[in-house]
């Protein structure tokens, strides 16, 4: 298989656009502000969660990343593919990393 240009751009894009929706995670507690929402929705609930159940979020993550992309066209899952490395390597080894951080401090 040859890794076009077209290719390489939907692959950074796929990486980018979950790089962006996961930090985005971190964000939450300034995006509800003081809020009622702030009671249901936090940033350290929602890491908590992901945290407990990992196979889950990325079968979940998968479903929307497919489910939205497609499987018809290589663009459209080179794409996809670019956003599961970036799911893996979070839900797996940055959160825990992150936790197990925030333990030692």
């Amino acid at each position: 298989m040859t890794f076009t240009p077209t290719m390489k751009g939907s692959f950074l894009a796929g990486i980018g656009l979950w790089l962006m929706l996961w930090l985005g995670l971190f964000k939450i507690d300034e995006l509800v502000g003081d809020t009622r929402v702030r009671k249901w929705l936090s940033t350290d609930g929602c890491i908590r969660w992901v945290s407990q159940h990992r196979s889950t979020t990325l079968l979940a993550t998968e479903l929307v990343n497919y489910g939205t992309h497609g499987i018809s066209q290589p663009d459209g899952v080179v794409f996809a593919a670019g956003g599961t490395i970036v799911n893996v390597l979070m839900i797996f080894c940055v959160l825990p990393l992150r936790a197990l951080l925030k333990r030692k401090l």
